[in-house]
């Protein structure tokens, strides 16, 4: 079951990618969202069907994935086969980055999720792993897209780094953001708590104040 359950769950993800990436009318955003999506909940499917050795499973169909993806990028870079020559420049850099970084986010996000007993401090600390992870990949592909744009190719090098870039500097601060937030959730119930005690005394006060009948 995990082979099928795997492929079934990169085929819903992908299409479901695609389209929710679809609403900014840029077909090349839709093509990574799909691209993305599709690899991230097979790899992760996969592992979480696994009945034993969930993480080993993840990592294994991850590393399919990467290797399918830099096969494709060779194919369509270093040949001329249909359906791969015949993309548009950027597809040929941002599909399969964007299917590899899939494949990453699922190897590090799988196991706190299968982990009995994780706690979400556990969780922070593999999101931090992995913004880190994608951060530097970032760096790699802008500056190999330095120096390809500088030989007078193309530019797009640089611009999916800069984009891994981000994402990776989202990622790394949505523990924070997520921490924030909680923060401010709790002052403001503390607040309401608070509040809601002081009413319960101005009650109490006036009810012994008010002189008998």
């Amino acid at each position: 079951m995990v082979i099928p359950g795997a492929v079934i769950a990169g085929m819903v993800a992908s299409l479901a990618g695609g389209i929710a990436l679809s609403i900014f009318g840029n077909q090349s955003l839709t093509d990574a969202g799909s691209a993305f999506f599709g690899p991230f909940a097979g790899a992760f499917a996969g592992g979480l069907i696994a009945p034993t050795k969930r993480t080993k499973t993840t990592v294994v169909l991850a590393s399919v994935i990467v290797f399918l993806a830099l096969l494709s990028f060779v194919l369509s870079v270093a040949t001329n086969l249909e359906g791969f020559a015949d993309r548009r420049t950027l597809d040929k850099v941002l599909v399969p980055v964007s299917q590899i970084l899939g494949a990453l986010y699922a190897v590090f996000l799988l196991p706190p999720a299968v982990t009995r007993g994780a706690t979400l401090e556990q969780l922070w600390k593999e999101v931090i792993a992995l913004a880190t992870v994608v951060i530097f990949i970032g760096i790699l592909i802008s500056a190999v897209g330095v120096l390809v744009g500088f030989l007078g190719q193309t530019w797009v090098g640089l611009a999916t780094g800069l984009g891994v870039f981000v994402l990776g500097a989202v990622t790394w601060l949505f523990p924070y953001c997520h921490l924030f937030f909680r923060a401010r959730r709790t002052r403001r119930a503390i607040d309401e708590l608070f509040a809601q005690d002081s009413d319960d005394k101005k009650d109490t006060n006036s009810f012994r104040e008010e002189p008998p009948n």
